[in-house]
């Protein structure tokens, strides 16, 4: 009922449905699209229905409370509620609106955000990230950002900044529940980041591997990586040689796409064939986890490796891993130089790839139960279109965390570093748009224009704005999930041999309903691709 009130309020204020308008001053470098939101083109409504909502609150003396939540790798950070109050300042000048950050270590928040949404906790704005954007729409979360036109009233700025595909990429069976983030949209399949120090000290001549100047990334085969870890294993005994995040192995290192997010069903050819294929018999998952068990033998992962919870970054920074994989894309040599706190070299073994589910991978949405949605659309249109307050939110403030560099980057404030700044952000790519915030030393100052020619080129899948929605096979789903979960760390970190266990969790996911799923899957693709 609060939500149908203040929307009703809204379109008195218009006098008028809601409808087409501008929003905040669109300044994305990101280039402007069909929009998705179709309706947007033939609503017959008041173009000043934004303005009105803004004057409508300034004049009423009382200001709504917008939260923005998602969580980062270092907790929440010292300096959250003076970057939430400086965001505030132009918030409340240009919209008439609060705005609160509410920030947690990615694990807390992955525990939590569950039972705040289901509890009614204030959660208005939220990367769906560690929530899962299909389980939030299953679980009936998320808002219809297009109900009563509310993004094509609030939100023309989100419009303008995305193309049709990227939108419809957070579609579900027509409803909009999300909005992308601007980032790599694409990967590097296969990274490997490592200290050039660790590599100077095994005599590695990494400056020679590059195929052209000014190049960030060596592109590269596992053998020639095996090769290097075991020269690691042998100068630096004491630490972990190699480590991969257990929940990203799948998505980060197979030129598969991962229909709906899961592995239950995949493309194993996705740039030629909508055909639905079992991972777990594929050529290229067998090949990846007899290598792993490979590496496991030589002694490369730690013992506690499908227990620890430590950021990779944090890993070696602490001085305790030599090596790790990473996604790469342009800008990501500075990047894990930063978060490392040491230069790293950047290796690639698999092609540049884009699924069809990367754009509702970790996208804005809006609670359900949100008091007043017009505030909501209007806060996270002006985090899409305003470059100062992207950069607050980003960087924090100039003076306390950052300065100008006097080249057009900024860097570090006078005494402040990575160990001691109150907001040094490790997640830009988890905020809406960094594309417009300040570009940070040692990054291209064209960074965000390579980013998006990167998007733009890199090789897709044919799925590309389908979205797979399982709520009609939530049974299976639950009880794949639950068998694939008993086995994944152990087989894909390589501490059990593929040979005997996969044969084992074969037989159990048949059990399971695998070959339901899977058909549910076909069956749905293929309907997609007759309608378009």
């Amino acid at each position: 009922m609060k939500k149908k009130l203040a929307l009703l309020l809204a379109a008195v204020l218009a006098i008028g449905a809601l409808a087409a308008c501008g929003g905040s001053n669109n300044n994305s470098t990101a280039p402007a699209g069909n929009n998705a939101a179709g309706s947007a083109a033939t609503a017959e409504v008041d173009q000043d229905a934004a303005a009105k909502a803004i004057a409508d609150r300034k004049a009423s003396g009382t200001m709504p409370l917008i939260t923005l939540t998602f969580g980062n790798f270092a907790g929440k950070p010292a300096g959250a509620e003076r970057i939430s109050a400086a965001m505030s300042k132009i918030t409340e000048e240009n919209l008439g609106i609060q705005v609160e950050l509410r920030i947690d270590g990615i694990g807390a928040l992955r525990q939590s955000m569950n039972l705040d949404l289901a509890s009614g906790a204030q959660v208005d704005l939220f990367n769906a990230l560690l929530s899962g954007f299909m389980p939030s729409v299953n679980n009936g979360y998320l808002y219809n950002l297009e109900e009563d036109n509310l993004l094509q009233t609030y939100g023309q700025g989100i419009i303008n900044a995305f193309t049709e595909t990227e939108l419809n990429g957070c579609r579900v069976n027509g409803t909009l529940y999300g909005i992308p983030v601007k980032k790599d949209d694409a990967a590097g399949l296969f990274g490997i980041s490592i200290p050039a120090e660790y590599l100077d000290n095994i005599g590695y001549d990494y400056a020679s591997k590059y195929a052209n100047e000014g190049d960030e990334i060596i592109y590269t085969d596992l053998d020639e990586i095996e090769g290097i870890l075991t020269q690691l294993k042998a100068a630096y005994p004491d630490k972990t040689t190699f480590y991969m995040d257990p929940s990203s192995i799948v998505s980060q290192c197979l030129e598969i796409d991962r229909i709906g997010g899961d592995v239950f069903g995949v493309l194993a050819d996705p740039a030629n064939s909508l055909e639905i294929s079992n991972l777990f018999e594929s050529q290229p998952y067998l090949d990846l986890v007899h290598r792993m068990y490979k590496w496991n033998q030589m002694g490369f992962f730690s013992m506690d490796a499908t227990t620890t919870t430590d950021a990779t970054t944090v890993q070696v920074k602490s001085g305790s891993l030599c090596a790790y994989k990473t996604a790469t894309k342009p800008g990501i040599k500075q990047q894990e130089s930063n978060l490392c706190g040491m230069p790293v070299i950047i290796f690639q073994v698999g092609p540049d790839w884009k699924s069809s589910s990367t754009y509702s991978t970790m996208p804005w949405v809006m609670n359900q139960n949100v008091a007043d949605p017009v505030a909501a659309m209007q806060v996270l249109n002006e985090c899409y279109t305003n470059p100062d307050l992207m950069t607050l939110f980003c960087w924090g403030e100039e003076g306390k965390e950052w300065k100008e560099a006097g080249d057009g980057h900024i860097t570090f404030a006078d005494g402040v570093d990575a160990q001691n700044s109150e907001y040094y952000n490790n997640v830009n790519w988890q905020l809406p748009n960094q594309f417009i915030a300040r570009v940070w030393e040692g990054d291209d100052l064209g960074i965000w224009d390579k980013m998006q020619s990167f998007n733009n080129n890199a090789p897709s899948s044919l799925a590309m704005g389908f979205t797979w929605e399982n709520s009609d096979y939530q049974t299976e789903y639950t009880a794949l999930t639950n068998v694939y979960e008993e086995y994944q760390k152990q087989l894909e970190l390589g501490f059990v041999d593929p040979d005997v266990v996969i044969p084992e969790m074969m037989e159990r996911l048949n059990k399971a309903g695998l070959e339901k799923y899977m058909q549910a899957k076909q069956d749905a693709i293929d309907a997609w691709a007759a309608s378009k």
